[in-house]
C-alpha cells in the first residue's frame, strides 16, 4: 500500500477546500454524481457524446472543463471548453484557435494561465499542415486565450510528440515516437536557466520494449500514472501507476478492472484536488470520458 500512502500526502498539499460536508459538490463536476471505485461515463451526451472525446482537465480554480473532440467528418481535433456561469455549466464551445489545423492534449499549468498543447500546425506563419505535432502554449487572454506560441523547442523532434505534462519545478513530460515507427516512449527534460534540456527517456520499468504513453507525472514528480500495451494487461492498452523511491521507479502497477477494459485506456489526468482521476476508454467503440476514485491508485495490482 505504499503507493497509496505517498498519494494520500499528495493529496495534502494540492487539495481544495471542500465544498460540503461530504468533501465533493456534484456541481463541481459538472452536475455529475461523484463516482466510486469502478470507472463511470463522465457527463454523457453534454461532455461524452458520439462525436468522440478524450483529454480532460478542470481549471485549478474548478470553473473550466476541457477536453479534445475528434471524429467529427472533416473537421480536426478540437480543444472544447465549458464554463461554469450564474446558471450552471455552459455547452462545450471551442477555445478559438484555428480550425485548419488540430489541438489535442492539452495541459493547464498549476496557476492556470498557460495552456500547453499538441498540433501539426505550421512551425512558421503561413505554412502548410505538418505531418506530425509539436508542442505549442497559448497564454490567457482575459476570458479566452491567446495566439498560441510555439513550446519547448529543444525538446521536440521531426515524429509525433504528444501528451505535455508540466510539473512544478518546470520540467516537461511527454510521449514520444522518436525512437522509430511503431513505438512509443515517455521523456522528460528538465528546465534550467531559462530553457528545456536533451530529453532523456525515462529508464525501466517505467518504459519498456513495448509503447508507453500519455504519461500523467504529479506535481513533485514522485507518482507516474501512465499507459501501456506490455503483456499482462487486461486490453490493448492499459493504465499502471509507479512511485519514485530512492530515485528509482517502482515496478509498474496496473489499475485493473476497475479502471481498464478489454479496449484501450489512456489520457490519465488528476483532478486539481486530488480526488478524482479522469481518463479516455474507448470500451464503447468509441472515445469517451470517464472518471473513477483516486482511491484505486492505492488498490492497484501488480
Amino acid at each position: 500500500m505504499r503507493i497509496f500512502c505517498l498519494f494520500s500526502a499528495l493529496l495534502l498539499v494540492t487539495c481544495q477546500p471542500a465544498d460540503d460536508a461530504d468533501g465533493v459538490s456534484p456541481d463541481t463536476y459538472l452536475g455529475q454524481t461523484p463516482p466510486g471505485m469502478n470507472a463511470q461515463l463522465f457527463s454523457p451526451d453534454f461532455i461524452s457524446t458520439e462525436d468522440g472525446e478524450l483529454n480532460s482537465i478542470l481549471s485549478p480554480d474548478f470553473q473550466e472543463f476541457y477536453f479534445t473532440r475528434r471524429g467529427v467528418p472533416t473537421v480536426p481535433p478540437r480543444i472544447m471548453v465549458s464554463k461554469r456561469g450564474p446558471e450552471g455549466w455552459e455547452s462545450p464551445e471551442s477555445v478559438g484557435f484555428d480550425r485548419r489545423f488540430s489541438a489535442i492534449d492539452l495541459f493547464l499549468t498549476q496557476n492556470g494561465q498557460r495552456m500547453v498543447f499538441c498540433s501539426d500546425r505550421p512551425r512558421e506563419g503561413g505554412g502548410s499542415t505538418r505531418i506530425d505535432h509539436d508542442f505549442w502554449v497559448s497564454v490567457r487572454e482575459g476570458n479566452g486565450w491567446g495566439e498560441p506560441q510555439l513550446f519547448a523547442p529543444e525538446a521536440m523532434s521531426n515524429t509525433e510528440d504528444f501528451y505535455p505534462i508540466i510539473t512544478e519545478s518546470g520540467n516537461l513530460y511527454f510521449n514520444s515516437q522518436r525512437d522509430g515507427p511503431g513505438t512509443n516512449n515517455i521523456f522528460r527534460s528538465v528546465r534550467a536557466e531559462g530553457r528545456y534540456g536533451s530529453p532523456e527517456k525515462l529508464p525501466a520499468p517505467i518504459n519498456s520494449e513495448f509503447r508507453e504513453f500519455d504519461a500523467y507525472v504529479s506535481p513533485e514528480e514522485d507518482i507516474i500514472i501512465f499507459s501501456s500495451d506490455r503483456p499482462g494487461g487486461l486490453g490493448r492498452a492499459d493504465i499502471y501507476v509507479s512511485h519514485l523511491e530512492n530515485g528509482r521507479w517502482s515496478e509498474p502497477m496496473n489499475l485493473g478492472g476497475a479502471v481498464n477494459s478489454e479496449a484501450s485506456e489512456y489520457g490519465a489526468m488528476l483532478s486539481p484536488d486530488g480526488l478524482f482521476l479522469f481518463f479516455t476508454s474507448s470500451r464503447t467503440g468509441m472515445e469517451d470520458i470517464y472518471w473513477v476514485s483516486s482511491e484505486v491508485l492505492g488498490l492497484a495490482t501488480r
